[in-house]
């Protein structure tokens, strides 16, 4: 079989997907001494197989004996605590933060703003980016009052409406406040 062929089955191998045909096929190539040197680190795997394949155990009770070993040994579990981990990360986040907090402060502390000696004195283009501003911000504060008084109207539409509603219960009993008598007679006197 060509190299390329048994790199492919290798690769299946080792993903656990090679059929037992295929497996005779990688052992069958790599008993043969003129193996390509970069398969040779695999040949000695293969070679290692095929060895404790033949090797033969002459005591017949073997079997017992291991089943025996196997059977009186108790069976330690390994427990693994997290809590050790989750302290041991959360400790150096702790002190990774810490020092990012200092490196940032020194940096911060280092800067020419906090110098005492740098002149606080605007410059012309700063002047005239603040006067743009501040006139931007008139108009702005303009428009906003003009659309405040257009509120205002709205709320005196609002205020006489809720006047027109008033009226309009009152003349919905009307006749109930200025005739009670004929609205008695009527719920006594049926037609």
């Amino acid at each position: 079989m060509h190299t390329k062929g048994i790199e492919e089955l290798l690769d299946k191998f080792y993903e656990g997907n090679t059929t037992l045909q295929e497996e005779h096929i990688l052992r069958d190539f790599f008993r043969n001494p003129d193996v390509p040197d970069h398969l040779k680190s695999h040949q000695k795997m293969f070679i290692f197989f095929l060895d404790e394949q033949q090797t033969q155990i002459d005591d017949p009770a073997f079997e017992q004996k291991l089943t025996t070993l196997l059977t009186d040994q108790p069976v330690k579990i390994l427990q693994i605590s997290s809590k050790a981990n989750r302290n041991n990360f959360i400790f150096i986040t702790t002190i990774a933060a810490t020092i990012l907090l200092l490196i940032g402060l020194f940096v911060t502390y280092n800067q020419d703003i906090f110098k005492k000696d740098k002149s606080l004195h605007a410059t012309a283009n700063q002047e005239l980016a603040f006067a743009e501003a501040s006139e931007a911000l008139l108009i702005v504060s303009s428009n906003l009052n003009a659309g405040l008084m257009q509120v205002e109207h709205l709320q005196m539409v609002d205020k006489a409406m809720k006047n027109i509603q008033l009226f309009d219960r009152f003349y919905q009993y009307q006749s109930i406040i200025i005739n009670p008598d004929e609205i008695q007679q009527k719920s006594i006197n049926p037609k």
